[in-house]
Order: structure tokens, then C-alpha cells, then sequence
């Protein structure tokens, strides 16, 4: 299951409930900024003090949250957004993070729960349908591995098991191994999938005598070593100078990657079935990203847009599903 895609589902909410111009006021918006620029302590006191005036608004709850959850501070945002599904249940975002934060605590039951609460109140929410398949997926991934635990030579099993975890991103489990119920509830039989191992003889940048596929590869592999390193001055410099996502400046992203980026204590960033489509000076590169810290787990399909800039490769534009 990607949970990446739960979480940005969190960012999604923000800029429907923090960011509509019809709700907004300035408190508000001045503590999002402070969010986004990754200064968690203050936008939560900013939050708590604005919040102590205004013990109703469901923006600043909202935020709240988001700001509880990106600290790590799982059951406390729970709490929070529990809150504006019982003040507001017509809204569907807030049972969307709840099964984010539920679904990052392995409590599929509850996620699925407040899937189905989100997509009732509001039918055509995509992000809910989408995740709530995920959830099965996953809910259905741990059925299959607990039968095979009591039953290590179901092939019916095995086949199944396999088909699902190919569609979410992970290899098949080793039929041989058996666990118990309890292990296999509480920790994922499966291995990352095996990364893209660099060529020493492919770091250097594009050269008229290296092929442009071998130099984006090289370019793409010392973006994710940089990431799994935590240098985030390396990361950043993956990127051209005029990159950043859509709603936000340059600065307000970098400063929101590096504060993602310095936070966990370890980080492992691995790359699988890289595809690289090179035009001239452009490429579009696809590849299965595993990344793991001591906070989050998730497996995506990611897309990089890469342009030759002063003789290196750069990313100009990245999106995930």
C-alpha cells in the first residue's frame, strides 16, 4: 500500500480547508505559511493560542492536525481530527487523515471504517475510493500471508498473495518461510524491492562520450543516495533553480523538504525498473521508489522530468502515484 499517497492526500486537505479563499483570514493563512516553511513548534503555539480564542474554527483544528501529524505525534492528531468528524461530519477530509494516521499504525479496520465515512458524505471524493482500495489490498495481502503461515504449501495462496503484492508495489513472500499471526500482523514478510545499483563508470555527468541515458540514471541515482543520506544541500541541488510545486515558492519548498527531509533519523531511499525516455535536452524517467524511515514506510510509482542544464541533469518537474 502506498501510504505516500495517503499522506499527500494530507496536503490535498489543507489547501481545501486552509487555503479556500472564501474561509480564509489571515491568522490562519500566516500559520499555514509557518507550517509549510517547517516550523512545526511555532505553528502549533501560533494554532493552540489562536485556537484558545476560537475553540470552533475548523481550519485551525484542521491545521492542527496537520501540523500533530507531520511531528510525528500520531495519537494526538487522531484525537484532533476524531473531533471535526463528530463538529463537522459533513466533511470527508478529516476521515481521510484519519485513515491515514490509522492505516500508519497498521489499524486497517479503522482506516476502512473512516474511508466509508468520508466517501458517504461525499460520494465522489476520489482520494477516499482510491485509498480504500489500497486498504483492501493490504487488508487482503495479511489474510493471504496468515493462511500461508498455517499452511506454507498453499499454492491457491501463494498465487493470490503474489498477483496482490506485485499490484502494490512488493515482491512475492518466500513461500518456505513460516511465521506466526502475531509477526505477520505486527511486521511485513516482504522485502524492498531490489534498487537500481549505480555504475562507477556512469557517475559522471553527460559527456559526448557517455550516453545521456547512463548520465540521467547516474543523475537520478545521486538524487536518492543524497536523499537517503539526509543531505539535504545535495537533494536540493538535484533539482533546476526554477523548480517547485504548484502553490508554492521556491523558498517554502525548500524550506518544507528540508525540515522533511532532518527529521527522521535514518531515511533509505531505493529505486526499481527505472524507464528512461530521453528527447534532446529532456527525459521523463519512471521508476518504483521504496523509501522507509523510522516514521513512514510507502512504495510509489514516481515520474521525474529531467532537462540538460550547464552540462548536468537536472529535475524540472516530479509527480507520484
Amino acid at each position: 500500500m502506498a501510504l505516500s499517497r495517503f499522506f499527500a492526500a494530507i496536503a490535498v486537505c489543507a489547501a481545501l480547508l486552509v487555503g479556500a479563499p472564501a474561509l480564509a483570514n489571515n491568522e490562519i493563512l500566516e500559520i499555514n505559511q509557518q507550517f509549510r516553511k517547517g516550523d512545526l513548534t511555532g505553528a502549533l503555539d501560533r494554532a493552540n493560542r489562536y485556537l484558545a480564542k476560537n475553540p470552533k474554527d475548523a481550519q485551525a483544528r484542521f491545521l492542527k492536525g496537520l501540523i500533530l501529524a507531520d511531528q510525528g505525534k500520531t495519537d494526538d492528531a487522531i484525537k484532533v481530527f476524531t473531533g471535526l468528524t463528530e463538529d463537522y461530519p459533513e466533511l470527508p477530509e478529516p476521515y481521510n487523515n484519519l485513515a491515514v494516521l490509522y492505516a500508519s499504525q497498521s489499524k486497517y479496520d479503522a482506516a476502512k471504517n473512516a474511508l466509508e465515512m468520508a466517501i458517504r458524505t461525499h460520494p465522489s471524493y476520489a482520494t477516499a475510493h482510491e485509498n480504500l482500495g489500497d486498504i483492501y489490498a493490504k487488508m487482503a495481502s495479511l489474510a493471504y500471508d496468515k493462511a500461508l503461515a498455517l499452511d506454507s504449501k498453499n499454492a491457491a495462496a501463494q498465487t493470490k498473495l503474489a498477483l496482490i503484492q506485485e499490484m502494490i508495489g512488493g515482491p512475492p513472500r518466500k513461500p518456505a518461510v513460516t511465521k506466526s499471526a502475531t509477526t505477520i500482523a505486527t511486521k511485513p514478510a516482504t522485502a524492498a524491492p531490489a534498487p537500481v545499483k549505480p555504475n562507477p563508470a556512469k557517475a559522471a555527468p553527460a559527456t559526448d562520450s557517455a550516453p545521456a541515458s547512463s548520465a540521467i540514471e547516474s543523475a537520478i541515482l545521486r538524487w536518492a543516495q543524497a536523499w537517503s543520506a539526509r543531505d539535504v544541500n545535495a537533494y536540493l541541488a538535484a533539482y533546476a533553480g526554477d523548480f517547485s510545486p504548484d502553490g508554492m515558492t521556491r523558498a517554502d519548498w525548500e524550506a518544507q523538504r528540508r525540515s522533511r527531509i532532518t527529521a527522521p533519523q535514518s531515511i533509505e531511499v531505493k529505486i526499481s525498473n527505472l524507464k528512461i525516455e530521453q528527447q534532446g535536452d529532456t527525459a521523463s524517467a519512471s521508476f518504483l521508489q521504496t523509501y522507509r524511515s523510522d516514521r513512514l514506510n510507502s512504495t510509489v510509482s514516481k515520474t521525474l522530468k529531467m532537462a540538460l542544464q550547464n552540462g548536468a541533469w537536472r529535475i524540472v518537474g516530479e509527480t507520484s502515484r
